[in-house]
């Protein structure tokens, strides 16, 4: 064959290379290598390191030894749990216990300035009733008397004085009675101090309610005074600024002599200086259970 025509033939082999041969012009020689190596590093790894590869991706764990893992697990954060909830209740009564306290404490102060007013009350009530009783005598004396017509100025100025030398008791309770009423009582865990309180409060019930009987008492005396005494000079002895009782001027008669009124003026006048006596000497007793329960109260919660 001549040379013009092997010509073409290796012309065409060099414009269509063999298909084995094609590469991609974009990829580097270093990329072609790395990719090979890889390929190569790849395909001779080692049967048995693939199986104990995958061993170790799936362990076989004993499923005894596995469940006490798992119960100890729960068994601590139950226990955890537990604490929690424990320390957290024991936290919330500290907190209530000091919150409980600090009330109590400032109740018993309260008590106590309520406890030295009923004190000065009861003293004041004591000195006025001791004057009013002393009265009482003299004019019960007088009226009695035969020659009472000598004494009119006497008789008219006890006989409308003793009406006024007296006050009316207040009980000051409001801070018992809040307590009470709160149920704040059961902060006093005390119980010889509670039953003190509890007690003073009673008898200081009872002791209103002979007040309130006293008042009872003096308004009859004043429906029978009327009878005997004559209004108008008793309007003339009032002093308005300041409000005093005065003596009457000259010496004013009753409006009777009858016995009989008398005896009913005496025998009234009687039984209101009894309730007068009686209030008079429990407002000492109680005086005095109001100084020792401030006693007990302020060594309690050191109020000194």
């Amino acid at each position: 064959m001549s040379e013009s025509q092997n010509i073409p033939q290796e012309n065409f082999k060099e414009q269509v290379p063999n298909s084995k041969e094609v590469v991609n012009e974009n990829v580097s020689p270093e990329q072609i290598i790395t990719s090979a190596e890889f390929s190569n590093e790849t395909l001779e790894i080692p049967k048995s390191e693939i199986e104990n590869m995958e061993v170790h991706h799936h362990p076989h764990v004993d499923s005894h030894l596995h469940g006490k893992k798992k119960f100890k697990e729960y068994f601590l954060e139950f226990l955890m749990i537990f604490l929690a909830v424990t320390l957290g209740f024991f936290a919330e009564q500290m907190r209530e216990n000091v919150a409980d306290h600090s009330r109590e404490k400032e109740f018993m102060k309260s008590m106590v300035e309520d406890l030295k007013t009923d004190t000065a009350n009861m003293n004041t009530f004591y000195t006025h009733s001791n004057l009013v009783i002393s009265q009482i005598d003299s004019l019960m004396y007088l009226i009695r008397n035969p020659d009472r017509n000598h004494y009119g100025q006497s008789m008219y100025y006890f006989a409308r004085v003793i009406t006024t030398g007296l006050g009316r008791f207040e009980l000051s309770d409001r801070s018992y009675e809040e307590m009470k009423s709160s149920g704040s009582l059961r902060l006093v865990n005390d119980d010889v101090l509670s039953d003190s309180i509890s007690k003073y409060y009673s008898s200081q019930t009872n002791f209103k309610e002979q007040a309130e009987l006293q008042l009872t008492k003096m308004a009859a005396y004043t429906d029978i005074a009327t009878r005997l005494f004559d209004g108008n000079v008793f309007q003339q002895m009032l002093q308005r600024f300041p409000y005093k009782v005065i003596p009457p001027q000259g010496n004013p008669q009753l409006l009777t002599n009858d016995a009989a009124i008398i005896n009913q003026y005496v025998g009234t006048l009687h039984y209101y200086s009894a309730i007068i006596i009686i209030n008079s000497s429990r407002a000492k007793l109680e005086s005095n259970s109001s100084i020792n329960l401030i006693k007990m109260i302020q060594e309690k919660y050191n109020l000194h």
